[in-house]
């Protein structure tokens, strides 16, 4: 197999990959903890954690808080997915780049 065969073959388990991402959200999920000053006590204390998922909409940044555990992990996956589908995208260029490197190397022989 040729240089140019294997590269084409990557690209396509790439394309393959990308193709199995369905659902992706930009943005984090995060811990947070909050300090509060309770009665009677000397310093503050930390409440949380409470997970809080935020995303850019439009130049601004929009959280929320999230309760339920099952839309919690849904979110981190969806978060998980899109950081991969962003991954595969870059190595997809750099195969893409490669692949016209190695056609006009043969083009040259």
């Amino acid at each position: 197999m040729s240089i140019l065969q294997k590269l084409r073959q990557k690209r396509q388990e790439i394309l393959w990959q990308i193709s199995l991402i369905e659902e992706m959200r930009r943005g984090s999920v995060i811990r947070q903890f909050l300090k509060i000053k309770l009665k009677g006590k000397r310093g503050p204390i930390l409440s949380g954690p409470y997970a809080l998922f935020s995303f850019k909409k439009k130049g601004k940044t929009i959280s929320r808080r999230l309760h339920d555990p099952d839309e919690i992990r849904r979110l981190e996956e969806q978060v998980e997915n899109y950081h991969l589908f962003q991954k595969l995208c870059r190595r997809l260029v750099e195969i893409g780049e490669a692949i016209c490197e190695e056609r006009q190397r043969e083009g040259r022989r």
